[in-house]
């Protein structure tokens, strides 16, 4: 498999009278559901499908309460999860509060080793 692409066409936000551009952008091949997910995984392992499909669900809300306590979820050679913040700002330290909070962000870093795999995708036009 590989990466499909196709050319779209694209107006430059600081130069909107500009010439329109055409820029690659990775066209989606369908998805991979926690079920579809679970049967591919059982083909490579002696774990039944319904087990790991069970594991998996279990991870969808152990990794929610993990960062609302506060924590960073590492999964290893995937990447990791965690939380921040966008507030706005306080005169002093003691003025802030949960109420300067205006947006809680999710973030997904991926590990050294899947960027890696993820650079070397072969890419072809669709």
């Amino acid at each position: 498999m590989s990466i499909k692409i196709k050319a779209i066409t694209r107006i430059n936000p600081r130069e909107p009278e500009a010439v329109k551009r055409f820029y690659a952008v990775a066209v989606n091949q369908g998805e991979l559901t926690l079920n579809s997910l679970s049967k591919q995984i059982a083909l490579m392992s002696t774990v039944s499908k319904t087990d790991i499909y069970a594991v998996l669900m279990a991870l969808t809300e152990v990794i929610p309460q993990a960062l609302e306590d506060g924590r960073i979820v590492r999964l290893g050679s995937l990447g990791s999860f965690s939380v921040s913040v966008h507030s706005e700002s306080s005169a002093t330290a003691e003025e802030v509060t949960s109420n300067n909070v205006k947006q809680l962000k999710l973030h997904f870093r991926p590990s050294a080793e899947l960027k890696a795999q993820v650079e070397g995708f072969h890419i072809e036009k669709e």
